[in-house]
């Protein structure tokens, strides 16, 4: 009995009368833990590099979430219209993704009335991956895991640094531009580490070249960008770190021995990372 209520989107009460459970972990959060890092971090970067925090800053993260978190129940429920899904969550699925979608759109005001009007070019990259990743996931599912939808979700999610540096400093510039090239560089790079990581896991045979000059061309495009906009070069030495640590992969396969302690241990890096570009913006 116990285990039949918890696949169910009811609870059975006293009296026959069944309560629908609104809250399902599998309708609501990603699946992909790391992306929350991906999200986070740029905007911890972008908000702290402003120094000022205010209503559109608060503004900005709620109309993130909303868009990072309405994947999930959107997806389910057009796969559910289409007959691939289970009826008695449909209503679940509708009524959280209404509300998100209602969310991110009072966000949006919200910050159109504190006269944020720069972030408007940052909607259309925002809306052409959530729509590029609803139409994969009705198509096929598997793909939302490629390689591809990953990278592209990186390069999407790191929006949320300039983002939430144009909310405090109400301007889209070299530095909002700039950020936001580190952090997706950072979270790109992160996936091509994380997937080979995967891959000796599975004992399966991947090319491990590949993944030495992607952080070679990362590091010679981050420091092309210092150049040109800041002399931030202490903000290198991150992707020093990736590059050797990339290099110590390609010498020989790595499986991960605890897959939640490497999960873990990877949203430190990136935080740490995050942290130490705050650090040096303030020398």
């Amino acid at each position: 009995m116990i285990t039949r209520i918890k696949k169910n989107t009811r609870t059975r009460l006293p009296g026959g009368v069944t309560r629908r459970r609104w809250f399902r972990k599998a309708l609501l959060l990603p699946s992909e833990h790391g992306s929350w890092s991906w999200l986070l971090v740029p905007y911890m970067v972008g908000a702290t590099i402003s120094r000022q925090w205010s209503l559109a800053s608060l503004l900005v993260l709620l109309g993130g979430l909303s868009v990072f978190l309405v994947r999930q129940p959107a997806t389910a429920w057009l796969r559910i219209r289409q007959g691939r899904g289970r009826r008695s969550d449909e209503p679940i699925a509708m009524v959280w993704t209404i509300s998100l979608l209602l969310l991110g759109g009072v966000s949006l005001l919200g910050l159109l009335s504190l006269r944020r009007l720069a972030l408007l070019w940052l909607l259309p990259p925002v809306v052409a991956l959530l729509v590029m990743y609803l139409t994969v996931a009705q198509l096929h599912r598997a793909r939302v895991r490629s390689a591809g939808m990953e990278i592209a979700g990186a390069i999407g999610l790191a929006v949320m640094a300039p983002a939430a540096y144009a909310a405090g400093s109400g301007q889209l510039d070299a530095t909002a531009w700039l950020i936001w090239l580190l952090m997706a560089l950072q979270n790109v790079l992160g996936v091509f580490y994380v997937r080979l990581r995967i891959a000796d896991t599975h004992d399966r045979d991947e090319r491990r070249l590949p993944l030495v000059v992607a952080h070679v061309a990362g590091l010679l495009l981050a420091a092309l960008c210092l150049a040109v906009y800041s002399q931030l070069w202490l903000a290198l030495l991150p992707f020093v770190f990736y590059l050797a640590r990339a290099i110590w992969l390609t010498l020989s396969k790595r499986p991960v021995p605890d897959m939640k302690r490497f999960g873990f241990t990877e949203v430190g890096v990136e935080l740490i990372s995050g942290l130490w570009l705050v650090v040096i913006s303030r020398l």
